[in-house]
């Protein structure tokens, strides 16, 4: 029991453990992550920037201070990638995504990267336009008579469609073998996945739970599913995109199915749940503050069109929105591979996972005014001091949302720019608010954002 509830004798002494019963309150209450953050966290990270908390059926240790972060994604070597295919390789986490781009340990990384960058870097953003058109036509379609819109699965289909089109390589809009759409297939797996209690106690992935059982099976039919749909829509027009690229990578030998496969999936997932999740949270802060919606409104207006996603205050409200709330705030997938000082005194063992929570660095009263403020103006007013200072953040770490460096996010360039034209043309053809009954909380576990916003 003291190996479950305390951590290992070895840890470091001189930096605080969150209580072992924190892993229940999601478990037990309606608490989310934002209450969690600011009752067991807050105080702790930004007096000592870094906590000894268990997860994923391990104690480990999550940094917060900018410098320590810093450290961490700065030396590939000794903090190595070390995702759940290493960690917990029989859950079902690890079935969904196994080892890929963003998780993968140096060797296979630098194999990955070799097949995938130019594809997510340099994507085809010529469907974009469409599929932002087809959004706002979803939205007038689907706006009941009261007004009263749930957004979530519209951003999602919205999406899904963008990192198909423009990097996959395939239409990820259609209907799946057992006839249910990808978009309700997505939904339904994210379902089985992110429940606090099987990504706090992963362990119980090795018993034979009826509904773990029947949530691996959905995972490997979909991702088979998945494949075929990549090999069938292969052409020779679109054999520079990521999709196509995986296939002959591994129809040469360079990788396996399984990697193919793996490599797919978190293309698809972080490549659509991160703008989806960052377009949700710009829509519910505009829809909260007024006085913002309205100023970024009368800002666009000044612009021509081909300007717009140029538009100062555009940036610095999503930065904003990116601040407050990053998309996926806590990874905790990189192992030490001897022991390590991190900081002035703080030893931290060989083979103990490390990682960082965006959240809490973003909202460090020791790094940001008015930490917990919606403040775009922060960012600064023209084009030139925003960009700048989004660049400084990233650069020291104030910032880690996309978490930088040698490892950082290729799709963020994409992401961001999906994000702004969804945006420019909302705000153009609508006014909105939160629903009055729509009740205002953020997910209790796994990517972070409004739960059902309505509007």
């Amino acid at each position: 029991i003291r190996r479950l509830i305390l951590p290992p004798s070895d840890f470091p002494k001189n930096i605080p453990t969150i209580p072992f019963y924190v892993c229940f309150i999601p478990i037990l209450t309606n608490w989310d992550q934002e209450m969690i953050f600011h009752r067991f966290f807050r105080e702790h990270m930004e007096k000592h920037g870094a906590v000894k908390v268990y997860f994923a059926s391990r104690w480990n240790i999550l940094v917060s201070r900018p410098e320590y972060v810093l450290e961490v994604i700065r030396h590939n070597d000794i903090f190595e990638k070390s995702g759940n295919q290493e960690k917990i390789p029989y859950s079902v986490i690890s079935e969904y995504l196994g080892d890929n781009l963003i998780s993968a340990g140096n060797k296979n990384w630098e194999k990955y990267r070799s097949v995938a960058e130019d594809s997510i870097k340099f994507p085809d953003t010529e469907p974009l336009d469409g599929n932002v058109d087809a959004l706002i036509s979803q939205i007038k379609t689907d706006l009941p008579q009261n007004g009263i819109l749930n957004v979530n699965n519209i951003f999602q289909k919205f999406s899904l469609a963008c990192i198909g089109d423009c990097i996959i390589g395939c239409d990820l809009k259609g209907i799946t073998a057992n006839g249910h759409s990808i978009h309700e297939r997505i939904i339904y797996l994210k379902k089985q996945i992110f429940q606090p209690l099987y990504m706090n106690f992963t362990f119980l992935d090795k018993f034979p739970i009826p509904s773990r059982i029947r949530a691996r099976k959905a995972i490997r039919e979909f991702k088979e599913f998945y494949q075929n749909k990549i090999l069938n829509e292969t052409t020779n027009e679109n054999t520079k995109k990521l999709g196509p690229r995986l296939a002959a990578a591994n129809e040469a030998g360079l990788i396996t199915k399984k990697q193919f496969q793996d490599n797919a999936m978190i293309a698809m997932v972080a490549g659509h749940e991160n703008p989806q999740i960052l377009l949700t949270t710009v829509i519910y802060l505009l829809s909260k503050y007024q006085n913002v919606q309205n100023k970024l409104r009368k800002e666009l207006t000044r612009y021509n069109q081909e300007d717009l996603e140029g538009c100062p205050y555009l940036n610095a409200v999503i930065y904003e929105c990116l601040r407050l709330y990053p998309p996926l705030a806590q990874l905790i997938n990189r192992v030490t591979r001897k022991p390590v000082r991190l900081g002035k005194n703080i030893i931290i063992p060989k083979g103990v996972y490390v990682g960082n929570n965006s959240l809490y660095t973003q909202r460090d009263r020791n790094y940001w005014d008015d930490a917990d403020s919606f403040l775009p103006e922060r960012w600064g007013v023209t084009a030139e001091e925003i960009a700048k200072k989004y660049r400084l953040a990233k650069s020291n770490c104030t910032l880690t949302a996309f978490h930088g460096r040698k490892r950082a996010c290729l799709g963020q360039h994409f992401a961001l720019m999906e994000v702004r034209k969804a945006v420019i043309r909302i705000m153009l053809e609508f006014k909105f608010s939160l629903d009055p009954n729509w009740v205002e909380r953020v997910t209790q576990s796994g990517p972070m954002w409004p739960v059902n916003l309505s509007v």
